[in-house]
């Protein structure tokens, strides 16, 4: 056989054509259907907003003994609801209306003790504590108004804009 296009060499060109192909295809629609998971799992953690502070139990403890407020939030970089929760409180804090509250991230995957004393199996939550006591809890506050009604509802202040 002189023909090339029915060599076993251009045969087993083809197939790889055709496999790089499949697996070229395959992989676009992975990364369309799967990307946003893949981004969210390999994202760095948001840095701390302006007044916060990450948790640890002998701070967590101290702050609950004065009966001062306390803002936690139950954060991991891979959720999609305290990115935009971390969003929130910054457009909060950039309009100059920060609450006027102790605020303490709870990283979801390291702070294990925190969510076990407190039944927490998922993030995206805040909790209000007042004189050494839960007062208060939601999920999924995710835009500035929903959590500025949140924490009013519990009399938290705002610091007041100053005018420049």
């Amino acid at each position: 056989m002189t023909n090339s296009d029915t060599s076993p060499k251009h045969s087993l060109r083809g197939l790889l054509k055709k496999a790089w192909a499949t697996v070229g295809f395959t992989g676009l629609i992975v990364i369309a259907l799967y990307g946003n998971l893949i981004y969210m799992n390999l994202r760095p953690n948001d840095p701390l907003l302006a007044g916060w502070e990450e948790y640890s139990t002998p701070r967590f403890e101290t702050l609950m003994e004065r009966g001062e407020p306390i803002l936690v939030e139950v954060y991991a970089s891979w959720c999609p609801t305290c990115l935009a929760q971390h969003k929130a409180f910054q457009d909060l804090i950039e309009t100059g209306h920060q609450p006027e509250v102790r605020a303490l991230r709870v990283d979801f995957e390291r702070d294990l003790d925190f969510r076990k004393a407190n039944s927490l199996d998922y993030t995206g939550v805040l909790i209000l504590y007042r004189n050494g006591t839960e007062i208060a809890r939601a999920a999924g506050l995710t835009d500035p108004d929903s959590i500025t009604r949140f924490l009013r509802a519990h009399d938290i202040e705002f610091v007041k804009a100053t005018a420049a």
